[in-house]
This record gives structure tokens, sequence and C-alpha cells, in this order.
């Protein structure tokens, strides 16, 4: 049938493509806004020499994150040997929002951040170290046991259509963290306007001078809040054709680094949010204003989560990265790309491996041990990077925390 839009049809015609639009804009430029990360008990600070990422509590004594954060260097970046790989438990401690936390960051940051070159990494981290055993309390910082990232990280790791490929990392602390809601795992793909999805990350600061990026120290950020920002999902056809487009790749198993669990995608994408849209993203990124290119940048740490009642369940930990597509000019500039971020859903058997438990349906963590196939499987495809000591250490840890929660 022909649409007629002659007459009076035109103007309600053009009055619903009006309405249509703009809800369609709303829904993808949704504003963010300033919460109390307590309202999020499930998620606390991991705090490194190098950074300050997100983190969600599996069980009371266990972390996940993003591999990035405890894998800060590579083999070739000229860093020292005591802090290449995988952060050793002395350097890292876990932070919740008190109302000490925020200053003591501050300046724990500060006291690290004057060791600005690769080459004093050492000195920074040990400065770290010192700090460490002078700030865990068990009330706003806890120390940490073991540290582990998928085996495969590494290898991904800085090659750009691959480095959120294995971005997965565990930390089991020495004393458990007492809270109301642990974290759930996202087990399903991402479908398109995902109900409920959203963008968990750093509180805006203070003023227009305290950008909230690690080398100013996040001055005038209170880390005790963050921003929630609604984040609207693109369908996993549209996500892997946007990014083999992005990163000319023939398809998305073509980039390096080893094969995938059940041939799954390793990332999820999503349509421009709040802070990285037209252009004018958020102060601790820096991008060239050529016309007519593509350009991949680092977000800060973010956590993309749905909310299940009180519960949020995790889709990805770590470091969003825009692709944007611009066309500038001496008065304005129009982009136009996507936001893409780890899966860490499709890992859940190397996750149960490293916490001596397994991950249920419903994406919690459960005390039922990984099958002999399961495991024998995962060694198979060298999905592991514990030595045989922290295997051990892990599953002692992964049984106190069951047993504390009955005590």
């Amino acid at each position: 049938m022909k649409l007629q839009t002659g007459g009076l049809r035109a103007p309600y015609i053009m009055l619903a493509a009006t309405i249509v639009i703009c809800s369609l804009l709303h829904m993808a430029y949704a504003e963010s806004s300033t919460e109390n990360l307590s309202d999020y008990p499930a998620v606390l600070y991991v705090a490194t020499p190098f950074t300050l990422c997100f983190g969600a509590l599996l069980t009371e004594q266990t972390v996940i994150t993003d591999a990035r954060c405890l894998h800060p260097f590579s083999n070739g970046d000229g860093a020292p040997d005591k802090v290449k790989g995988v952060l050793g438990p002395d350097y890292l401690m876990v932070g919740v929002p008190t109302t000490n936390l925020s200053a003591t960051m501050h300046n724990v940051l500060l006291s690290t951040q004057v060791y600005t070159n690769i080459d004093q990494a050492g000195s920074r981290a040990a400065t770290f170290f010192g700090l460490v055993a002078n700030y865990v309390d068990n009330s706003t910082f806890y120390g940490v046991n073991t540290s582990a990232v998928h085996a495969y990280y590494p290898q991904s790791e800085y090659v750009d259509s691959a480095e959120q490929n294995f971005d997965v990392g565990i930390l089991t602390l020495k004393r458990p963290i007492k809270t109301s809601q642990l974290a759930q795992l996202q087990l399903d793909d991402v479908d398109a306007d995902m109900s409920g999805l959203n963008a968990l990350g750093f509180a805006a600061p203070a003023t227009t001078n305290d950008p909230a990026t690690l080398q100013v120290l996040y001055q005038g950020v209170d880390l005790t809040t963050v921003k929630i920002t609604p984040v609207s999902s693109k369908s996993r056809s549209d996500c892997d054709s946007d990014y083999q487009k992005a990163y000319d790749l023939k398809n998305m198993h073509s980039f390096h680094g080893h094969k995938l669990p059940d041939s799954n995608s390793p990332v999820y994408c999503s349509s421009f949010y709040d802070n990285v849209t037209k252009c004018a993203l958020d102060t601790s990124i820096s991008i060239d204003n050529a016309a007519s290119s593509n350009y991949s940048t680092n977000l800060n740490s973010t956590i993309l989560f749905v909310k299940s009642g009180s519960t949020i369940r995790v889709v990805s930990l770590g470091l969003p990265h825009v692709v944007e597509e611009r066309s500038g000019s001496s008065s304005s500039c129009s982009s136009n790309g996507f936001v893409h971020f780890p899966r860490i859903g499709i890992y859940t058997d190397w996750i149960g491996w490293a916490t001596g438990g397994s991950i249920a349906s419903n994406g919690s963590w459960t005390s039922k041990p990984l099958s002999e196939d399961v495991i024998s499987a995962l060694f198979d495809s060298g999905g592991t990077s514990l030595s045989p000591s922290t295997v051990i250490l892990a599953f002692a840890i992964s049984i106190a925390a069951i047993i504390s929660t009955y005590l």
C-alpha cells in the first residue's frame, strides 16, 4: 500500500516522526546520574601502583576484575621484572566506599605518581608496597591473597583488535568483606536495547579543572559516589559487523590470539552514551580531530551491568573502547561509531577453576567444583595462569569464604 502524504496527513506524519526521533535520541543519549557506591554493595575498587579499577564480589572473599588492571605491562614495555606479568598480592589492595576512601586513595596515588616514567615503575610499586601495609585495615581497605589473569590475555594485550579478548582477572582476599549482596554474571548474549543496561563509572570531578583520570590523581573526585549511565546495546550481528569493519577483520575469530570459548564473540557493543558523543568526549580522552578518520580510544574503568532486583548482573568489567568516525570542519564536528567492551560471561569455566568452584546457570558463584572433563578441556586449551601453590591457596580461600558465611 502506498503511503499518502498529501493534505492533512502530512503534518501528523511529521509530528509522529519527530516524536519517534526525539524518543530515540533520548534513549541514545540518556543523561547519567550520580549515585552512592554503597547502593551497589557488590562493587568495589581494586587499587594498584598504576591504576584504580572497579571490581565485583563473586563471594565475600573473591573479586572479579579485568585482566588489564592486574597485568599492566607486557614483556616488551621495558618495565622492571618485579611488575611484569600479573601483579603480586603485595602490590594490590581492595577498597570499599567508606568516608575515608577518597582522602586515603588521593594520598596513595599522590605518593606513587611522582614516578612517571616506565623505568621508574619499580620505585612506584615499592612505594605502593609500603603504603599497603599502612592502609589495610579490613574496614576500608582489604589485603589480597592471590591474583590471576587468564593465561591467553598477555598474548592478546596491546593488539588493537584483540586486547579485550580473555580480559578477566580474579583476586582472593585475606579476609571476607561482609556484604548484603553479591554480584552475578550476565551469561546470555546482550540483545539490542537490552532493558536496564547501565554503565557504572567514576563520578564527575568537583570542577572542570579536575578531570577524573589517574594522571591528575583523581583530584576532586568523590570515590564514594559513581556515575550511572543508561546504555543502548547493539544486536550481536550489528556488533560483529561494526567490529570487523573497524579493525579490518574477515570475521570475529581472525584477530590475534587463541580460539575463544564456544566460538563466541569476545565483545559487546553499544551506541554512544553520555560523555562519549558528538566529538565532545570526556577529559580523560585525547583524540586528533582530523576529518574522515577512525579512532579507537579507551574510556576509564567501567562496569557494564543489568540490575535484577537488588542484584547486579555483570556484563563487562574493564575499559570500553570508543570507535568513532569523524567528519570535522572549522565550525562543527559530526561523528558516528560505537562503543565496545569485554564480555566476561564467556569465561565461566576459567573463573570457576581459578576460584575452586563454578558459575551456576543464574550467573552466581557456587562451591560446586567443575567436572574433571571441564578442567581437562580448560588445561588443554591453555586457559590457566596460576602456579600450583596458588591453586592450592585459591581453593583454601574459597573454602574459607564458604565457611565464613555460616559463622
